[in-house]
């Protein structure tokens, strides 16, 4: 509904009466008699806002997802152009480089630790506290947890200079099995054999716990590397 101010609701009345509206006299009102109306003060601008810094854990889970969706797509990609004995040289030569980069982009750390006995890379031996977490995860597994569904958040008793550690269970799917099972086709086994001759990571069934991937949150006064 249209609203119209007094003034001029008069005005249209006295347009619409049979006669002529009266002309309007002006009434001088002295000085003394006039009330000052204060101005409004103004309203402060407000502050600009800052932008939103995620938090630990939120930058541990983000540098966690992009490593593991980096590494799937890439070894796709590394096996339809190479097959699956590309895909073992892709875990040698790239996955390293897949971490070092996700990890300057979050500013974390990073890595993959091996069930006990059974890594490939040598630098993912079972160890350190990543090593006792693996084993608190194979106990819960043991008992029909799923391996992808072990996680942990640890803000307490961490090292001075770090504010967060974060790990989850890294499940054996169907498709590990080419280079992580008991019946690894030959190419792939002299790939192995080339590439990691130590090599401890086969005879694993689907379903099983491979090990895990942690991530580090440096403390804010922290510098990464």
């Amino acid at each position: 509904m249209t609203r119209y101010s007094p003034v001029l609701a008069l005005a249209m009345l006295a347009g619409c009466g049979s006669e002529p509206a009266p002309e309007a006299v002006a009434v001088a009102t002295p000085a003394a008699e006039t009330a000052a109306v204060p101005e409004p003060e103004p309203t402060p601008a407000p502050a600009p806002a800052e932008e939103a810094t995620p938090d630990a854990q939120a930058r541990g889970q983000a540098a966690m997802r992009e490593f593991g969706d980096r590494l799937r797509n890439e070894l796709r990609a590394a096996m339809s152009q190479d097959g699956a004995a590309g895909a073992v040289s892709f875990c040698h030569d790239q996955a390293p480089r897949i971490a070092d980069e996700v990890m300057a982009t979050h500013g974390v750390r990073l890595g993959r630790v091996a069930v006990a006995g059974r890594n490939r890379n040598p630098g993912n031996a079972h160890g350190g506290w990543q090593g006792e977490l693996l084993d608190s995860f194979q106990l819960a597994v043991n008992t029909g947890g799923a391996p992808e569904s072990q996680m942990a958040v640890i803000r307490d008793d961490v090292p001075a200079g770090v504010e967060l550690r974060l790990a989850r269970g890294i499940r054996v799917e169907a498709a590990c099995l080419m280079c992580h099972g008991d019946n690894i086709a030959p190419p792939i086994a002299e790939r192995l054999a080339a590439l990691y001759p130590e090599d401890r990571a086969t005879g694993f069934l689907e379903g099983d716990l491979r090990g895990l991937v942690w991530v580090e949150v440096p403390a804010a006064t922290e510098s990464t590397p």
